[in-house]
């Protein structure tokens, strides 16, 4: 089932490249999440984890075997009282024998639940790889969009700066500017084409990373979209995160599962010092065959035997000293269980720390988005005057290009912080365990 709902994610994915429709966030998060390799070994590890839950279970049902053995019994030689036409013969055994544990000092019990545990540990750790995958992937796209956007603003420069060059250099024949004037434009010209060059690399590395995250072959002609729009609702509070991810961080519930699991492997050791009450019941079917009849000195008998019968009966058994070993290895699982609780606080302090860094993150960034918007609109306002003025010959080249500079500032901060609040929204989802995206 799952391979032909991949199957059907790649096939949905090669027809909306083949057919020029750009990707969204959305598929990019469905495709991931099948089609990731280190996802599919974690989610191959919790079926090992159920095998292992399978295989403990096991010990509570009997136990049923067969036997049987052939052989042959030749005499050498013989001395005192043995007849050795008693020695010389074909020995056949069959068995078939039913054992069951009837008490193991709560072992098996203890096993059995700390496999069951240890499954739920496993479970916890593969969604937090889909977390931390889902993340890797939303904040990648983001970084996506920011460098095309980014690629966007640098052609734009350059395609201004190319105008103002020849504009300089016209008015430069002209004698109404300076040399040093088209020189300026010249070297920020440059400076825009490095940066154009620069920005274009980044963009294609950014898409080379979130082709990796979705293990799909890197696709030049494939484009991203983003389908949301940039929303700053109301930020929620600190103790709201922190109890959001007290119930959904899977890490958290990780550490508790394998702290339980600690404790009953620290129960099943110290079973060991308590006896051990099996259940053993068998059918035996064993013969004898004789090289040589046996004689009684007057008349010869067939000495050959067959025994067929049922036994049963139960045993008991217990180990009375084993050097402490038992003993200790229950202390050493004790340890770990304190150690695992101390994973636990600590994970709890780190998720703390992140939740209140995501929130901070996100109250900056919502202050320079509305405060780079205002930017933006007078940046563009002043290009706009400063290129109608120098066009009416009132400004200077060196008026435009500071104009240009400001311009291309204040798109840069625009795009940083409508980046930086997007990544410190998803640290927050990540933070606080919220799967709302998947």
């Amino acid at each position: 089932m799952r391979l032909h709902y991949t199957l059907l994610v790649l096939l949905l994915f090669a027809r909306c490249a083949s057919a020029g429709q750009p990707l969204t966030l959305s598929q990019c998060l469905q495709t991931g999440l099948e089609n990731n390799p280190a996802l599919q070994a974690s989610r191959f590890k919790t079926e090992t984890a159920d095998r292992d839950v399978k295989v403990t279970r096991a010990d509570f049902f009997p136990s049923l075997n067969t036997s049987y053995s052939a052989s042959r019994i030749s005499n050498i030689s013989a001395q005192g009282p043995t007849d050795s036409d008693y020695i010389d013969k074909d020995a056949h055994s069959g068995i078939v024998k039913l054992t069951q544990i009837l008490y193991a000092g709560s072992r098996i019990v203890n096993t059995h639940d700390k496999a069951k545990i240890l499954e739920q540990a496993v479970q916890a750790e593969y969604q937090l790889a889909r977390l931390e995958l889902a993340y890797n992937i939303e904040t990648t796209f983001y970084k996506v969009m920011k460098a095309k956007q980014d690629v966007i603003s640098a052609q734009e420069a350059v395609t201004r700066l190319s105008e103002s060059v020849k504009a300089a250099e016209a008015f430069f024949r002209k004698e109404l500017v300076p040399q040093v004037d088209v020189l300026k434009a010249r070297v920020d010209l440059a400076d825009a084409d490095n940066q154009l060059s620069i920005a274009k690399n980044n963009e294609n590395r950014q898409r080379v990373a979130l082709f990796s995250l979705m293990n799909l072959p890197l696709d030049p002609e494939t484009e991203f979209t983003d389908e949301e729009a940039l929303v700053m609702g109301e930020r929620p509070t600190f103790e709201t995160c922190f109890d959001t991810a007290l119930e959904h961080r899977p890490d958290l519930k990780s550490l508790d599962f394998q702290r339980q699991a600690a404790d009953k492997q620290s129960s099943v050791s110290l079973a060991k010092y308590l006896p051990m009450v099996k259940l053993d019941a068998g059918y035996y079917d064993i013969e004898n065959d004789y090289a040589e009849l046996g004689t009684t000195g007057i008349s010869f008998y067939d000495r050959d035997q067959t025994n067929r019968y049922w036994q049963a009966g139960v045993t008991v058994s217990w180990d009375l000293f084993d050097g402490g070993r038992s003993w200790y290895e229950s202390e050493k699982y004790e340890l770990e269980t304190q150690r695992f609780g101390a994973l636990f606080k600590e994970a709890r302090n780190v998720i703390a720390t992140g939740i209140r860094k995501a929130l901070y993150s996100i109250a900056e960034a919502e202050q320079r988005i509305l405060a780079s918007k205002d930017a933006l609109v007078a940046a563009r306002e002043n290009y706009t005057a400063e290129d109608n003025r120098l066009k009416a010959g009132v400004s200077t080249i060196t008026a435009l290009l500071d104009a240009q500079s400001r311009l291309v500032r204040a798109k840069s901060n625009a795009a940083n912080a409508t980046l930086d609040y997007r990544l410190a929204q998803s640290e927050l989802r990540l933070m606080t365990g919220e799967q709302t995206r998947w």
